[in-house]
């Protein structure tokens, strides 16, 4: 009677003609541990999948609830430190290991023919993991959060014609409940879905066309699917693969779960707090995007915010058909694996130099390193007075980025009365604009602008000033005026 009702519910849920041949599926001969990077995202989502429905059930996506529900789920909810601990660690590991992994296929040469789709499919994996990074890290509401989202939303605004039209779309006018919503439904159901999908589809093109295998001398044609290793033992996709890749996610899932215990989740001010000493900074993995834009001052901002990301984007979705080799490894393929390399280094460099330039904003001034006329020098005490460079930088240097580097900003053709009218209405200029309104004297509005054209560095030199040197000179002529 079991054994009868056994078979029946094999041959119902099609064991032999389809789980088996999938669990059993043998795989090329040397396969490495860098092959289990590919089954630790698909845990890793497993395990952010689970851990954020739950943490839903006691987050409410407002402005007036969302930070509040954080600190109550980290407070009052059983485990909840534990749950939240795991969805912040396991997020920042599956950014990792996406990252590696596409490092190591691209290394191997594994993207080439037949496995073109399989890359774009990964490449595409990549973009939607880093799109669940960027959503989800506005939902604490705090400080962090939201300058963050200030910052990338309005990076879309330097595309001609529709680049406004995506800001508003992104942000649903300005940061508000509409965003925090808006996000929160993208990040919940939108990304997780777009992944569902490519992971199927991904890992449908992995089995169909296999994994790419590299050519020894001892095996110089190496069959695809050898089921034997070097030491005679099958070498499957159950259960040899699978208890491999186990291993390596429980030293994965330890160290998360280490992290979760006894690691603290950076936790900052809610939205709104005045804190002129705050350091906004995206997640780490942005961290390199962000220190790219320092490069990149005044109206050049585009290229370091846009041109070179999408050409990066650009280049990884159409990898496949840009290198026509077929030799596959990293021996064999010299110039691959020097920019591989290069890219690797680069982004790590920029990481550390991003962490390692965190500086307090606004503390330093760029001027031009000449006599200021009259009214650039009271321009630049009204700059100062209004603390302009806790929000703009000159040369990628002082504030949050939060409003465009104002370094040669006369390159973009403002005249005086233009910046003027912006400085006093910014929405009356840009519907998008999120600075506030300064309602100044004209003459002090003037002057501004005429400081603000001062700092064209394209043929005059710099030098930097301290804001506390300006601020002792100003409460100086105060003290003055008040004896006179």
């Amino acid at each position: 009677m079991m054994a009868t009702f056994k078979e029946t519910f094999l041959q119902r849920i099609g064991w032999d003609a389809h789980l088996k041949p999938f669990l059993y599926k043998k795989l090329p001969a040397n396969v490495g541990w860098s092959a289990t990077l590919g089954s630790m995202c698909v845990a890793l989502f497993a395990l952010l999948t689970v851990t954020g429905m739950v943490l839903a059930m006691y987050y409410s996506p407002s402005p007036d609830k969302a930070y509040q529900s954080i600190e109550y789920i980290m407070s009052d909810v059983p485990l909840g430190k534990l749950l939240r601990g795991l969805h912040h660690w396991g997020a920042g590991a599956m950014v990792l290991v996406v990252f590696l992994h596409l490092f190591a296929v691209f290394f191997a040469g594994s993207f080439k023919a037949p496995r073109e789709l399989t890359w774009i499919f990964g490449v595409l994996l990549l973009f939607v993991t880093l799109g669940l990074g960027f959503t989800g890290y506005l939902l604490p509401w705090d400080q962090k959060a939201y300058w963050a989202t200030v910052v990338a939303a309005n990076i879309p605004g330097d595309i001609p014609i529709i680049g406004e039209s995506i800001t508003n779309l992104i942000l649903g006018g300005t940061v508000s409940g509409f965003t925090i919503t808006r996000f929160y439904a993208i990040h919940m159901l939108v990304l997780p879905a777009c992944m569902i999908v490519l992971v199927i589809g991904h890992i449908y093109l992995v089995r169909l066309h296999g994994m790419s295998e590299h050519k020894s001398e001892s095996n110089p044609e190496p069959e695809q699917g050898t089921p034997e290793t070097g030491n005679g033992r099958l070498y499957r996709f159950f259960p040899e693969h699978c208890f491999r890749s186990s291993l390596v996610f429980l030293v994965i899932f330890g160290i998360i779960i280490y992290l979760s215990i006894f690691g603290e989740i950076p936790k900052e001010d809610i939205v709104g707090t005045i804190d002129e000493s705050y350091l906004p900074r995206p997640e780490w993995y942005f961290m390199w995007i962000f220190e790219l834009l320092t490069f990149f001052p005044g109206s050049t901002e585009v290229i370091g915010s846009l041109g070179i990301p999408t050409l990066c984007a650009v280049v990884l979705l159409g990898l496949p058909f840009i290198e026509k080799s077929k030799f596959i490894g990293m021996a064999k393929r010299p110039l691959a694996t020097a920019v591989g390399i290069s890219g690797a280094v680069v982004i790590v460099y920029l990481t550390i130099t991003a962490f390692a330039g965190a500086h307090d904003y606004g503390k330093t001034l760029l001027i031009p390193d000449r006599q200021l006329t009259e009214n650039e020098q009271k321009g630049m005490k009204v700059y100062v007075q209004q603390d302009c460079a806790y929000c703009h930088q000159v040369l990628g240097e002082g504030g949050r980025r939060v409003g465009p580097d104002l370094s040669n900003i006369k390159a973009k053709g403002r005249t005086p009365e233009y910046l003027a009218s912006f400085v006093k209405d910014p929405q009356a200029e840009s519907r998008f604009a999120i600075m506030p309104k300064y309602d100044l004297p004209q003459e002090e509005l003037l002057a501004l602008a005429d400081f603000m054209l001062a700092m064209d560095f394209s043929e005059t030199e710099w030098r930097r000033i301290s804001k506390e040197s300006i601020v002792e000179q100003l409460q100086k002529e105060e003290g003055q005026g008040a004896g006179e």
